[in-house]
């Protein structure tokens, strides 16, 4: 798979997975009484460690656009 096919797999899972990132934090935050409990503390970590694995892999898929945005070489005026 090529590089805009992965892009293309990782962007859609990542906004999702964000978002369960974002609802147990607030669970937990609030202390929301739910049945189960530690469930969302376990889905919350092995959510975590998921996204930093998404995030690692956006990252470099888009290293070339990283580069050519923010460390533009500064042309030198004469």
């Amino acid at each position: 798979m090529n590089k805009m096919g992965l892009l293309k797999v990782i962007n859609p899972v990542l906004f999702p997975a964000f978002l369960l990132q974002v609802v147990t934090s607030l669970i937990m935050f609030f202390r929301i009484k739910i049945p189960h409990a530690p469930v969302v503390f376990e889905i919350h970590e092995y959510n975590g460690l998921f996204i930093i694995g998404l995030i690692i892999a956006h990252i470099v898929l888009n290293w070339g656009w990283v580069k050519a945005t923010y460390f533009k070489k500064i042309a030198r005026k004469t």
